[in-house]
């Protein structure tokens, strides 16, 4: 008899460790389960370095989800190889799925699923990652293989630049104008390891606008930061375009400050009645953009007009609507009025601007 109650509790124990343990590659519901592959043809987004579409050594990472309790029932990281995905070599086994429907979230960079539990339910996504994402809904058979064509990735994160120039009425009295830094406070940040990538949501963690442990200072600067333009005949003038786009976090909406640092040399007329160059000083053009959120996928163009006494500001984004702010001008912190149109990631956004 106490053979027998031995036995049904050892049974009964390796039925609970068996319950708390998430394979990563196989999800065996009722002990059959079935190979799947997938497939990446279709995937459109450009990437932030101007390249198209996924290339090849992209390391993702595919997880499969329950569509009704969201958990994760197994996942496998790939490789892109010659336009298709390849198990990476931490795997060696295909994606094993019992017959049904899943959530399939497509990756990268690869992560490392975690969260509470170990759950799978939470990634890591570091700062200035241009990191890619989708989520397929699709129906594993009994069959020798499923093949799933994934959804295009989408960009999980936003993107900001800088266009700082002279206004076209004052380009002729000026030598030089070149953008030292530009300082952007109140963007989000992330601590290393942060739980801060949704999953089977696939979108990034947004703080609230109040949660000021995280925000921080970003800067935009260096000696090849942007590339700068010299006088023109028409039109604004001494154009510092930044040369890469800045990845950042999607945030919520909120007022937010830009401090920018020009050097700049002005023309001055002599007592002989000659133009010379005049010193180069160093100038602080402060702005604070009124209630502007960054959405995921879009791409944020700040364009600033310098003209001694005024600056002008205009920003070339967001989605579905026009906002317009009231602004006041003169010297000191500008109040920014600001123009939101909508354009995606990998749209050029080109400004008329008429000051």
């Amino acid at each position: 008899m106490k053979g027998e109650f031995y036995i049904g509790l050892l049974a009964l124990l390796l039925l609970l460790a068996g319950c708390d343990k998430v394979d990563a590659g196989r999800g065996e519901n009722d002990g059959e389960a079935w190979p799947v592959s997938f497939m990446l043809a279709g995937v459109t987004p450009t990437r932030a370095d101007g390249a198209t579409g996924v290339a090849d050594g992209t390391e993702l990472t595919i997880a499969a989800y329950d569509p009704n309790s969201h958990n994760l029932v197994a996942a496998r990281n790939y490789k892109v190889t010659s336009g298709s995905l390849t198990l990476d070599e931490t795997d060696s086994e295909a994606m094993y799925l019992s017959v049904g429907t899943y959530d399939f979230c497509a990756m990268t960079p690869r992560q490392v699923l975690t969260g509470t539990g170990k759950d799978g339910k939470h990634g890591h996504i570091q700062q200035g990652v241009d990191a890619l994402g989708s989520v397929t809904r699709a129906q594993v058979e009994a069959a020798a293989t499923t093949a799933i064509q994934l959804a295009n990735l989408d960009h999980l994160a936003s993107q900001i630049s800088f266009t700082v120039q002279v206004v076209p009425q004052k380009v002729d009295s000026v030598a030089s104008f070149a953008v030292q830094s530009i300082e952007i406070d109140r963007m989000v940040q992330v601590a290393e390891g942060e739980e801060n990538y949704l999953l089977p949501d696939n979108k990034l963690v947004i703080p609230a606008a109040d949660a000021a442990d995280k925000f921080g200072t970003l800067t935009i600067g260096g000696t090849d930061a942007f590339t700068i333009g010299s006088q023109v005949d028409k039109g604004p003038g001494y154009i510092n375009t930044q040369k890469t786009p800045l990845v950042v976090f999607p945030k919520a909406e909120s007022t937010f400050k830009a401090v920018i640092t020009v050097a700049v040399k002005k023309k001055v007329k002599q007592e002989d009645g000659t133009i010379a160059d005049g010193e180069e000083e160093t100038i602080t053009l402060n702005a604070k953009i009124n209630r502007l959120a960054f959405d995921p996928g879009k791409r944020y163009n700040f364009e600033v007009n310098y003209g001694w006494d005024y600056v002008r500001f205009d920003i070339t984004v967001a989605p579905w609507t026009t906002v317009t702010d009231n602004s006041t001008t003169g010297s000191g912190e500008q109040t920014v009025s600001h123009t939101i149109k909508i354009n995606q990631w990998d749209d050029d956004i080109d400004l008329d601007m008429t000051i």
